[in-house]
């Protein structure tokens, strides 16, 4: 039985305040640090909650020595959990391996996040939370993320929990879309074109962050699809293989998390990296 009681999050201490860097110039610089995937409760990955502290220490500490960043979007969920009932399967109702109760990986989930949105707000003018829905997860990472914009209260914060799969924002020409890839992406530069027109036409940099497979489809950080102006990312996990993974011989992919950088008026200039350990 887990004891509800005993389990409130704890008041989250946060990273030394790191002086945000003065630019050079008038330009306004936005982060997007996409951590989906993590699957708390998953089997043979109880040590994601040190792996994922650690990446979110380690990239916030490099990015904000180099940008001031007017604003930093955090994407969350995305199978944040790996199982969305207490029989331990997914929304759809496939069985998942798991290596603690719901109720367990649920709080080991939601203590995580009020830690890390503590940490990031340290670094950010603004820092935006983007709840995205996982396969996975799709009623109880929702539950967190309604219960993080009702218990987290910072002034340069925002919340946007509303549960919709595919979302938008918009910084200067940056066009940043965001879902977690379990859909066929095949077509996202006409269905983002045709759901967000007025915001599709007036950027030039267009970029979708997604999640879900786990691994890296290229040699680099992340995978890069661009199509007429339109650049799909597959971002990396921190999440360990279980025995699904093992069975299928999805195994391999290095662990980690990318933080990356746009200025308001050129794009994408920068990111940031993690391999965890």
């Amino acid at each position: 039985r887990v004891d509800i009681i005993n389990a409130r999050s704890p008041v989250p201490v946060a990273i030394s305040k790191i002086p945000l860097v003065e630019q050079e110039d008038n330009s306004e610089y936005c982060g997007v640090f996409s951590i989906q995937d993590v699957h708390f409760g998953k089997q043979n990955n109880n040590d994601v909650i040190d792996r994922f502290k650690e990446a979110v220490t380690k990239v916030a500490v490099k990015a904000s020595q180099a940008y001031r960043f007017d604003t930093l979007y955090y994407v969350v969920g995305g199978d944040l959990l790996n199982a969305d009932t207490f029989a331990k399967t997914t929304t759809k109702g496939t069985h998942v391996e798991n290596d603690m109760e719901p109720i367990q990986a649920y709080i080991q989930a939601y203590d995580a996040v009020v830690w890390s949105i503590h940490q990031l707000a340290e670094v950010c003018e603004e820092l935006v939370v983007v709840y995205i829905p996982g396969n996975h997860d799709r009623l109880s990472s929702w539950h967190l993320a309604h219960a993080l914009s009702k218990s987290v209260h910072l002034d340069n914060t925002v919340f946007d929990t509303e549960y919709d799969e595919r979302k938008v924002h918009i910084f200067g020409d940056n066009f940043l879309a965001f879902e977690h890839g379990d859909v066929n992406t095949a077509n996202s530069d006409r269905v983002y074109a045709a759901e967000y027109p007025q915001e599709w036409g007036a950027t030039t940099y267009r970029t979708l962050y997604t999640g879900h497979y786990h691994q890296k489809k290229t040699s680099v950080f992340v995978t890069e699809n661009e199509i007429n102006g339109f650049s799909v990312k597959i971002m990396p996990s921190l999440s360990n293989s279980d025995y699904w993974h093992y069975h299928n011989k999805y195994v391999g992919s290095k662990k980690a998390a990318v933080l990356e950088v746009h200025e308001s008026h050129n794009g994408k200039v920068a990111e940031f990296s993690h391999i965890a350990g």
